[in-house]
């Protein structure tokens, strides 16, 4: 089989099972070239909030989530499992701008994976727009879950808007809120795991968290690929 970002010929072993039960065969998607090139977040001094690593000792949230917890009252406990490097931001030009399906399996394994071992009520996916899905033909956030339950209750507001890339911080921060939450009842004193492609500023997660907390959600987290 070929890396998928770099088409280089990977080296498959079949196993036994593999050759006499067929099914969808999961190996690697990438060659170790373009794997090593991908950063993952340390897990060491991060902030409780964003989960950003490099924090000071003592210091328990990030300048930004201090941000948030002003604003609100509470911050979103998220975790974010790679750094947005410009690796990072290749992939999802080509996976999501471009809209080249095949890249979700680049990390629909760990990616999953990592989202089934949290304990949670309702698995979320950030929803996108009607003119995203007519352009493009599916929801980049959903595309990387793989086995994964997960419930489709945000629906955006408006049929177009501007993609957060384009905007700066200060635009981000001064949007409104995007999401209507569906059925707000069936939240009450759960817990919702929210889950996203990337987190920049967070203003796109707090304003989808915001309407559990407001339908009276116990717990609400998130989990994006990138931070």
């Amino acid at each position: 089989m070929k890396c998928l970002l770099c088409n280089k010929i990977i080296s498959v072993r079949l196993t036994i099972r593999d050759i006499f039960w067929p099914s969808e065969i999961l190996n690697q998607a990438t060659c170790p070239e373009c794997t090593n090139k991908f950063v993952h977040w340390q897990t060491v001094n991060r902030c409780r909030g964003c989960g950003r690593s490099g924090m000071e000792k003592g210091q328990l949230l990030c300048s930004e989530c201090n941000y948030w917890k002003q604003m609100y009252g509470w911050y979103l406990h998220h975790h974010g499992i790679y750094r947005y490097n410009s690796m990072m931001k290749e992939y999802m030009r080509r996976y999501k701008f471009d809209g080249d399906y095949r890249l979700r399996k680049v990390f629909q394994c760990e990616f999953s994976t990592y989202i089934r071992q949290i304990p949670t009520d309702y698995i979320v996916p950030i929803p996108i727009t009607t003119t995203t899905w007519q352009t493009r033909g599916f929801n980049q956030v959903v595309g990387l879950l793989r086995e994964v339950p997960y419930l489709t209750a945000l629906q955006t507001k408006i049929e177009k808007k501007a993609p957060q890339s384009s905007k700066n911080r200060q635009e981000r921060l001064a949007a409104s809120q995007p999401f209507i939450l569906k059925t707000p009842a069936k939240f009450k004193h759960k817990k919702i795991l929210l889950i996203d492609d990337v987190y920049t500023t967070g203003r796109t997660l707090y304003h989808a968290a915001e309407l559990f907390h407001q339908a009276g959600g116990d717990w609400v987290g998130s989990v994006s690929l990138a931070r």
